[in-house]
């Protein structure tokens, strides 16, 4: 009895038949897996590009803007930077034209206009506290600011915590041809 379980064991464990099937079943999960972080890692970073291209357009045209900004214009660039990042959570804009003063070292806040549901219009005490995120500048000189914010929605649910996350742009440029953007209010 003994050689006999002895003897079909061996012969079970030297076959060879369906071999494939199990080694399917242990990886296929995992190269699906595979397959679908890599899409979602990818497009999480393409999205990103697209948010920080997008926030350099925006900031690029007001600073060759030449005639005063109002809700119009302010609107339409919202709706450009939304063609532009695509995507499938709601975008919002912060643009605020500062003024850097040398004797009080600090930033006045000229204007500020916003669209959509993230940010408040800048005032003097939070450009106070961007401070260390803008380039030095010389008396009176002036920089356009946009801020930019979406969610980004992961296509599938990879796991390991990749939820859905906030994307926010900072840029700033000075302006490019006059040196005073006027913007009427409310924009």
């Amino acid at each position: 009895m003994k050689r006999a379980i002895a003897s079909f064991l061996k012969q079970f464990f030297d076959r060879e038949d369906g071999i494939i099937t199990v080694e399917a079943v242990l990886v296929l999960p995992m190269m699906f897996w595979s397959i679908f972080a890599s899409y979602t890692y990818y497009d999480s970073y393409r999205q990103s590009a697209r948010n920080i291209k997008a926030a350099y357009t925006v900031a690029d045209i007001i600073s060759r803007e030449r005639n005063m900004i109002n809700a119009t214009y302010i609107n339409t660039m919202h709706s450009l930077l939304e063609t532009m990042v695509s995507t499938r959570a709601p975008v919002s804009m912060r643009i605020s034209f500062l003024l850097y003063e040398e004797p009080t070292d600090g930033h006045t806040v000229l204007w500020s206009c916003v669209r959509g549901g993230v940010y408040n219009s800048l005032n003097d005490g939070d450009a106070k506290l961007m401070k260390p995120l803008l380039p030095t500048m010389p008396d009176n000189g002036k920089m356009i600011v946009v801020e930019t914010n979406n969610t980004y929605r992961a296509p599938f649910n990879i796991g390991f915590g990749f939820d859905d996350f906030s994307m926010g742009n900072f840029v700033f440029t000075h302006p490019r041809v006059f040196d005073n953007i006027v913007a009427s209010t409310p924009c």
